[in-house]
């Protein structure tokens, strides 16, 4: 049972980041039978994973095609960040009213990774997207509550799929708004949570206009 638990993880995470870096692309049809021969699995264990892929919001089933992997749309953003929000707010809140120190290791670690990582004209690259991620999955972890985990990683998944479609942003303005927050936090600044969310809104905001723009030159263009 364990090893089957192991393999079912495994094949969740290798169709994760084959989707989230666009190897499998937005709309592909994934079929169990060609999964599991590339995966060198059994198509239960590749079941599972899909259904669990369709948990996180990364897939998702329609009649008579089956698991296809989701297309971001205009309607994902708002829910995806504001959840984001609550969490994230809330997770900072919970690390100012405590007593002990707050360990900001693994935060000043991702944006380190993120300044190593994003190219100086602000073109958000994969490696980028997950140093972003993992600052704010940090944050977090931070927390000790695997409840709060489970639903902030679903929610990174999904991030990810969306900072794709974050627009050209100054390098050293996205390094200095993580920079500003880790600061916040080692200082437990009181007004930490709020900055958080006004982060968040801003990215949502980029995103959301990226997309709308997206979709209006895809609706403009000639059907050939």
């Amino acid at each position: 049972m364990v090893e089957r638990a192991s393999t079912t993880e495994q094949v969740v995470t290798e169709l994760r980041d084959a989707i989230v870096d666009g190897r499998i692309p937005q709309g592909e049809q994934l079929r169990e039978v060609r999964l599991a021969r590339e995966l060198g699995t059994g198509r239960s264990a590749v079941r599972e994973a899909i259904r669990q892929l369709v948990q996180e919001g990364l897939v998702e089933h329609e009649p008579h095609r089956g698991a296809l992997v989701r297309v971001v749309s205009l309607a994902d953003y708002p829910d995806v960040y504001g959840a984001r929000e609550v969490i994230e707010a809330g997770a900072a809140r919970r690390l100012l009213e405590r007593d002990e120190p707050i360990d900001t290791a693994p935060l000043r670690e991702a944006l380190d990774q993120l300044r190593k990582e994003l190219p100086a004209d602000g073109h958000l690259t994969d490696d980028a997207i997950a140093a972003d991620v993992r600052f704010h999955q940090a944050l977090v972890r931070l927390c000790d509550s695997p409840r709060l985990t489970r639903a902030h990683d679903t929610l990174a998944a999904e991030t990810r799929l969306l900072l794709r479609h974050h627009p050209i942003y100054p390098a050293t303005d996205y390094v200095s708004d993580h920079e500003r927050l880790l600061d916040a936090l080692e200082r437990r600044d009181p007004g930490t949570p709020e900055l958080f969310a006004q982060h968040l809104r801003l990215s949502a905001d980029l995103i959301g206009d990226e997309l709308a723009r997206e979709t209006a030159a895809s609706e403009e263009r000639p059907v050939a």
